[in-house]
C-alpha cells in the first residue's frame, strides 16, 4: 500500500492510535515493534472499533480490515509526513537541553491569543510521539507548534524531515542525556540539527544571544530573530526586575514605550523561557496586551516548575526530569529566593554514563555555597558523593517519605527536583496532599 492511499484511508478514520487499550469507533491502529509486539493487538484493536489495524507481519493479516506494511513505524512517520504536506500550515519546531515543554506551553497560550494553534500534546516529541502529533493536527489549524527530544545524534535532523518545519528555535544547548548523545559535543551536534535543516530549506531561526553555543552555531545565517536579556542590539530585549517568587520583567515596544509583564513561574531559566515566547509571539504580530495577559495566566502543572501552597510551606515541584545545566539554574533560583527557610531535595540525575559521578559532585560543590540551602539527597549516585556527613542521603522516594514523618519541614521554600526515574513525587506526594494543597 502507498502512502497517498493510506493516507486517503486515514482522512476517513478519526485518528492514529498506537495502543489498542485506546481505540475507539474509527481508528487507525498502528502495530508498531517495542517491548511487545504490537502486531499481537491488532485483532484487539479491530475489536474495539478500529477501522483499520496497519501490521508488519503477514502471519497477523486476518480480514480486509489488516493492512499489511513492510515496517508500521516507518509507515506511520510517511503518514505524517505526507498529513503534514497536505495540510501546509506552517510549524515551528522546538528543541533544546532545558525549558522545552513550558516554552512551548508559553508559546502555544501567546499565539493563541491570535491563531488557531496546535502543539504538542504532553511529551508527544519523539521518534512515535512526532508523527502522531502531525497525524492529530485539526484541519482548521493557523499554525502549529512541534516540541522536538532526543537522546542521540541524527534524532532531530529525522524529526525534522518528518515534521519539515518552517521555522525554529534551540532553547539551549546545556548537559542532557550525555550518555546517548557521547557528552557535550555530541549535545551540540544533535540538537544543532534543526538549525541544519532549516538553513537547507530557507527557514526562520530564533534565537537567545545570551546562551551559549548557538550564535556560533548560526553563524552568518538569515533570516534570524535574536533576543537578549544581554545584548540590547539583539533585536529583542528585555530586563529581569525580579525573579523570585514571580518574575516581572518588562521590554520596549516599537515606539519605546515600556511593556512590564508578570508571570507566576519563578526562577532566571522560566524567564528565558518567557521571553522565547514573547519573541515568537511579536514576530507573528499577537498585541502586547495579549502576550502579558498569556504569559500570566500560565500555571504549569506535571511537576514541571509547579509552586504548590501546603500546609506553612511552598513546594516547587520540578522533578518531571533533571540535568546537570537544569538542576544547577533550579538551585540558583532557590538560593536568590526570599526567605530564610529554604530546602532542595535533589534526586539522581540519570543519563549521564561516564560522566554520572562528576556532575553530581559538581552539584554537591554547588550546594557547599549555599549556606541557606537544607540539602536532602535521594538515590544511589548522590550518595556516593563527597557531601558533608551532617546531609541525608537517602536512597529511595520511600526513605525520602520516613525522612519528611521525621523531620516535618515546616515554613519552607522545598524545591523537588530529579529525573523521572527517581520519582521523588512519590516521596513527598503524602506531606503535600496532606497539608491541604493552594496554588501559589
Amino acid at each position: 500500500m502507498n502512502i497517498s492511499a493510506l493516507h486517503t484511508l486515514f482522512l476517513d478514520c478519526n485518528r492514529a492510535v498506537i495502543d489498542s487499550r485506546q481505540c475507539q469507533q474509527g481508528d487507525l491502529f498502528f502495530a508498531l515493534q517495542g517491548q511487545v509486539d504490537g502486531n499481537r493487538f491488532a485483532a484487539d484493536a479491530l475489536a474495539r472499533g478500529a477501522s483499520y489495524a496497519i501490521v508488519d507481519d503477514q502471519k497477523w493479516v486476518a480480514n480486509e480490515q489488516t493492512l499489511l506494511v513492510p515496517d508500521a513505524l516507518k509507515a506511520l512517520q510517511l503518514l505524517a509526513q505526507y498529513h503534514r504536506r497536505y495540510l501546509g500550515i506552517p510549524i515551528l519546531a522546538l528543541t533544546g537541553s532545558n525549558g522545552k515543554t513550558t516554552t512551548k506551553e508559553l508559546m502555544a497560550r501567546v499565539l493563541s491569543q491570535t491563531y488557531r494553534v496546535y502543539a504538542t500534546p504532553g511529551n508527544f516529541n519523539n521518534h512515535i510521539g512526532v508523527p502522531l502529533t502531525l497525524l492529530g493536527i485539526p484541519e482548521d489549524s493557523e499554525m502549529v507548534i512541534v516540541e522536538m527530544g532526543a537522546n542521540a545524534q541524527g534524532e532531530i535532523a529525522d524529526l525534522c524531515a518528518i515534521a519539515e518545519p518552517d521555522f525554529g528555535m534551540i532553547t539551549n544547548i546545556g548537559k542532557a542525556h550525555l550518555e546517548g548523545f557521547g557528552g557535550l559535543e555530541g549535545v551540540r551536534k544533535g540538537k544543532s540539527e534543526l538549525y541544519r535543516y532549516l538553513q537547507d530549506h530557507k527557514g526562520l531561526i530564533f534565537y537567545s544571544v545570551d546562551e551559549p553555543h548557538l550564535g556560533d552555531l548560526v553563524g552568518r545565517y538569515q533570516p534570524c530573530v535574536t533576543y537578549s536579556a544581554q545584548d540590547v542590539n539583539a533585536d529583542m530585549h528585555y530586563v529581569l526586575d525580579r525573579e523570585a517568587p514571580e518574575i516581572q520583567l518588562h521590554y520596549m515596544d516599537g515606539s519605546g514605550r515600556r511593556i512590564d509583564v508578570q508571570s507566576p513561574l519563578y526562577g532566571v531559566h522560566n524567564f528565558r523561557n518567557i521571553m522565547a515566547a514573547i519573541t515568537i509571539g511579536r514576530h507573528f504580530s499577537v498585541p502586547d496586551a495579549h502576550i502579558c495577559e498569556a504569559i500570566g495566566r500560565y500555571r504549569p502543572d506535571n511537576n514541571r516548575s509547579q509552586r504548590i501552597l501546603a500546609g506553612t510551606n511552598t513546594w516547587v515541584m520540578d522533578a518531571y526530569n533533571a540535568n546537570p545545566t537544569s538542576m544547577a539554574m533550579a538551585l540558583r533560583s532557590l538560593d536568590q529566593s526570599e526567605g530564610s527557610g529554604k530546602m532542595a531535595i535533589l534526586g539522581d540525575m540519570l543519563e549521564l554514563g561516564e560522566d554520572t559521578g562528576k556532575e553530581h559532585q559538581a552539584i554537591i560543590d554547588l550546594l557547599v555555597g549555599m549556606t541557606h540551602v537544607e540539602p536532602v539527597l535521594v538515590g544511589p549516585a548522590f550518595s556516593k558523593t563527597d557531601h558533608p556527613a551532617h546531609w541525608p542521603a537517602l536512597q529511595s522516594a520511600q526513605e525520602l517519605d520516613e525522612w519528611l514523618a521525621a523531620r516535618q519541614p515546616e515554613q519552607m521554600t522545598i524545591l523537588v527536583k530529579g529525573s523521572r526515574g527517581v520519582a521523588l513525587e512519590k516521596g513527598v506526594d503524602r506531606w503535600i496532599n496532606d497539608s491541604g494543597i493552594a496554588p501559589a
